[in-house]
């Protein structure tokens, strides 16, 4: 057994290798397309940079939510007497790379739901799941949905927001001034006849950001609880 365990590292060491220099000559081939000479002082390395910051950026696929969240819940006698309240985690910084351009968008994000029965996640969490699926490729909207779908998942609560503001390092007039804001909901917080969601944009100061608002739907939230994984 011995034997065969060190074998099939050998086996997975080969492999990874084999992947690697297949990405440097990927980046390689970019760089000569552009016009670059990839033998000159500045450039012999930048394939294996960029391999290295790839590999680094797309981190998040080989984890899950359950495996970031665990079972950090707790149940908050104050939070269940309390009422529908919002539990709202602001300002979770974060990095991504964008599946239109390959470049990179970062900011803020903001995390509010609705708790059931006072059973809430411990405030680290929010922070690791974020950063977790942020290392992948995706746009801005499809983050927040995850995140969304996610907590809702793990949590059964009764809904959740999530507001992102990013940067996009975007080369194009559309993509001015760079800033967007996107607003991703599931549960109560996609409910017209509730105010969870004003409540929750109020808090952030964020009023405005309501028209950039996208409830998910059973199938998206299906979808995105599914991408996630």
């Amino acid at each position: 057994p011995h034997c065969a365990s060190k074998a099939k590292f050998r086996r997975m060491h080969i492999i990874d290798e084999y992947r690697l220099e297949r990405m440097k000559a990927a980046v390689r081939t970019l760089l000569k397309a552009v016009g670059e000479d990839v033998e000159r002082e500045g450039l012999i390395d930048t394939p294996k940079r960029v391999v290295k910051a790839l590999i680094d950026a797309s981190s998040g696929y080989h984890q899950t939510p359950a495996s970031v969240l665990g079972d950090a819940l707790f149940n908050e006698p104050i939070v269940r007497d309390a009422g529908p309240s919002i539990v709202c985690v602001r300002d979770i910084e974060f990095a991504s790379t964008s599946s239109d351009t390959l470049l990179p968008f970062h900011g803020r994000c903001h995390i509010g739901y609705v708790p059931s029965n006072g059973v809430v996640l411990g405030l680290s969490k929010f922070s690791r799941l974020t950063k977790m699926l942020a290392k992948r490729l995706q746009t801005q909207s499809q983050l927040g949905a995850q995140i969304a779908a996610s907590l809702q998942h793990h949590l059964g609560c009764h809904g959740v927001a999530v507001v992102i503001e990013a940067k996009h390092l975007c080369m194009g007039a559309a993509a001015l001034p760079g800033q967007q804001t996107t607003v991703s909901v599931c549960g109560c917080f996609a409910e017209p006849c509730t105010s969870h969601l004003e409540e929750l944009l109020a808090m952030l100061g964020l009023e405005a950001a309501a028209a950039s608002t996208h409830s998910l739907t059973k199938e998206e939230l299906h979808a995105s609880v599914e991408a996630a994984m």
